[in-house]
Parts: structure tokens; sequence; C-alpha cells
């Protein structure tokens, strides 16, 4: 009878998720190009053409190659078991036993990004392939590591090992960001246990060198080369002649955006959840945790306020003016400083002090203290990799996807280990908020068409 009422509930999940996506059709710019290549090519063809003159993504090629051919209908079933997939995949990275209310929440978490992310990330054919898909396969690999490193429980079935490096083979030539997580978090599985005086763990070892070839058939790839060429000179002319401090100085100001403009719903919600776990652990009003919480409210309200006043908004959202000062000379003739340059600076100020505030409420919510750092510290990382892309622009919101996973990671973690699901209110939040930006999600493209980039 269990089994029967989890397959139930798991069909009518799986059934909602899938019609969401009826309304999501072959879109003009790249899902067009992908469906329009196969007359001008043959598959082996096209993946050498690719390879050679511009991507080193070969599974994910193959993959809009095949279902862009016509194939729409099978992407959407496949696309809808890897949605749900991602929340069963997140919450077996944390535990062993995943219960059907545990994957419901993780899912309707999902909610919680924004417009851009979810469309251009999970929901665009072209863009769920190229992170929804190799973002899965990652997870799905790490599962071996961290059951080694944060349980002490090694994997010992061979057919799962050799799935698990199969899996991570197409994922770490798959795509950039999760490459590099991937190699990371199996780095530091392997030498942490070392450092603990532990036994060699062999097979983990060998399963990280399977993902170092698969990430180095990605950023090896000649068509890389050709490719930096062409984009630098469509969307960043001059980008290659740009200096280091010019590449931060650039990047700084597209993270800031993107962390606080498009993430910035899932950055709220993990102040939330981890405000809420410090208060529940706090032993007296005269402690350091008292004082965080404290900080952490009055941000909160404060940009919960902001969000309501339209005419002040620019003075907590406005990263870019920042491009029209010259900070350098403004401090070495501060004497002649004005508001105006306090006011461009703020911003960063602001969110700086809320940023540092939020990993230490992180960082004090959690019992696993160095898993939860090392994954605010790879989103933020997997960020930083497109200060070195002439398209961190125009690839839009969809390479936020990679970090936005990693933050809901933390969240996961924070909610399953101290059992807020159990509470009735965090439900209403979660339903309440998800329901209300999917379906205005839905109901504007209902309106005005589909679009993936918004």
């Amino acid at each position: 009878m269990k089994n029967r009422t989890f397959l139930v509930k798991m069909a009518i999940l799986f059934l909602c998720v899938y019609l969401f996506q009826l309304i999501v059709k072959v879109a003009p710019g790249d899902d067009t190009w992908f469906r329009d290549i196969s007359n001008q090519f043959s598959f082996f063809d096209y993946l050498n053409f690719r390879f050679n003159e511009w991507s080193g993504r070969i599974p994910v090629e193959a993959a809009l190659y095949f279902f862009l051919n016509g194939k729409v209908w099978a992407w959407r079933i496949l696309n809808t078991s890897l949605i749900i997939s991602l929340g069963y995949l997140m919450l077996r990275t944390l535990k062993r036993k995943v219960l059907f209310q545990e994957l419901l929440a993780v899912v309707l978490l999902l909610g919680f990004f924004s417009h851009s992310i979810l469309s251009s990330g999970l929901l665009w054919i072209t863009g769920s392939m190229n992170y929804l898909w190799p973002i899965c396969g990652a997870l799905f690999a790490m599962i071996p590591f961290a059951d080694y490193l944060l349980r002490d429980e090694p994997e010992k079935n061979t057919i799962k090992l050799i799935l698990s490096g199969f899996i991570g083979f197409i994922s770490t030539h798959s795509n950039e960001q999760v490459a590099l997580c991937m190699i990371s978090f199996s780095v530091i599985s392997i030498i942490v246990p070392l450092i603990k005086k532990k036994e060699i763990n062999i097979k983990l070892i060998f399963l990280l060198l399977v993902y170092i070839i698969g990430a180095l058939i990605l950023f090896l790839a000649p068509g890389n080369s050709k490719r930096f060429i062409s984009e630098t000179a469509t969307w960043f002319p001059g980008f290659d002649k740009l200096s280091l401090k010019d590449h931060v100085y650039v990047g700084t100001i597209w993270i800031f955006n993107k962390l606080f403009n498009e993430m910035k719903y899932i950055i709220l919600l993990l102040s939330g959840v981890s405000t809420i776990l410090v208060y529940r652990k706090m032993e007296d009003k005269k402690s350091f945790s008292y004082i965080l919480v404290s900080i952490s409210i009055v941000l909160f309200v404060i940009v919960l306020s902001v969000s309501l006043i339209d005419n002040i908004k620019f003075l907590f959202y406005d990263f870019s003016a920042i491009q029209k000062l010259d900070i350098g000379n403004g401090l070495l003739h501060f004497w002649r400083i004005g508001p105006h340059f306090f006011i461009t600076l703020f911003p960063y100020i602001f969110w700086s002090i809320y940023l540092a505030v939020l990993i230490c409420l992180v960082v004090l919510a959690s019992d696993q203290k160095y898993f939860v750092l090392l994954c605010l510290l790879a989103s933020i990382a997997s960020m930083v990799v497109m200060f070195a892309s002439p398209t961190i622009y125009a690839s839009g919101n969809r390479v936020l996807t990679v970090s936005s996973v990693l933050i809901l990671l933390v969240i996961t973690n924070l909610i399953i280990k101290s059992n807020l699901l159990n509470n009735k209110a965090i439900w209403l939040i979660i339903c309440t908020f998800s329901a209300t930006n999917i379906l205005s999600l839905f109901f504007n493209w209902l309106i005005n068409g589909y679009s993936p980039i918004l």
C-alpha cells in the first residue's frame, strides 16, 4: 500500500511538472539553429564540426542535435524527469533515505529561482541541456564522494561506481562551471579523509581521474579558441585586451548585480532560514549570535521595505552607476567628494555587509559548517568563471543556474537537518511563494507568448 501511495504521489508530481512544460516550444535563436543544423550535417559530421570549430561540450551538442530534430516531445518527458531528479539528487547528496515530503519541498523550492533563471536554465530546450542536465549528472556522480566525505560510508557496489564514473565523465565535458565544481569537490572528498589519516579510497581516485579526463576534453577542445575569438568580436570587442584588474572590475559589477537582483529570492530565503535556525540555537541575548540575528532582521526588513518603494530602489540596486565614477581620483581627493560618490558606492557597501552577515549566519546555523561553506564558495566561484568569458553579458541568466542550485543545496541542508519541514508555517511560505512565482511565469507566457530569455 505504501509503495502504491508513493507511486501515485510521484505520478501527480510528474504530471504537474510535465503539463507546465507543454507551453514550452522551439524558440527563435539557438533552438531553431540546432533544429535546422540536421539539414546540413550528418550526426557525426556535426559533432566533429562543433568540436573543432566551437565547443568541447560534445554530450550537449549530441543531445541538442537529437532532441531538436523533431523530438521535442521526448525532451519534455526527460526534462520533467530531470527537474524532479534534481530535487532527489540534492537530497541524496545530503542523506541516504529520501522521503517524498522532502522531495516535494525541494522541487517547490525551485520556485524561488527568478523567472529568468527558471526559463533559461531549466525550461528552455537549449538551456536545460546545457545546464539542468549536466547539473543532475554531476550530483549523481558526486554521491559516492558525498557518502564517503559526509557519512563515512564508502560505496561498495561496483556497478554503481561504474555508472557514476560514466555519468560523471559525460557531465565534466558538458559544462565548464559543472566540471570545475565536480573536480573541486572530488579532490576535497579525497584529501580531507587523508588528513584525518583514513585509508586511501582508490575507487574515488579512479573516478576523479575519469572526471579530469572529461574536463580536459572540454577545456582543451580545439574549437574553444575559435569560439573565444568569435564571441569577443560579437559580444565584447576588446575583451581579450582587458587587464586582470579590468576583468575583476567588470566581473565584480556583474556578480553583485546578479546575486542581489536576479538571485534575490533565493538569497532572501537563505537569510530567513539561517536566521530562524540561529535564533533557535541562541542561548542568551548577549551572545554573538544574538547580535548577528538582530542585524540580519534589520537588513531583511530594509530589503523588503525597499522592494515596495520604487523611488529609492536605485540606492540599493544600481550597481552599474560605479562605471561612471573615478574611484581612484575620488579617494586621492577625498576632500572634494560629494554625496554622489557615496550614493554610487552605497549598494556595494550595503550588500557586502549583508553577504558577510549571511555567511556567518549560515555557518552558525549548520551542523556541517565546512560543507555549507564549501557550497557557498563554489556558488561564488562558478560565477567568477564568467569573469574570463566575453559572453559575461550575452549569456544571460542561465549561467546562474549552477550557483542557484548550490545555494539551494545549502538551504535544503539547513531545512532537512533542522526538521523545519515539520513546521506548517514553513510549508505555507514555500508553497505560497513558489506557486505564485511559477504561475506568474506561466501566465506571462500564456499572455505574451513563450520566450526563454526574460
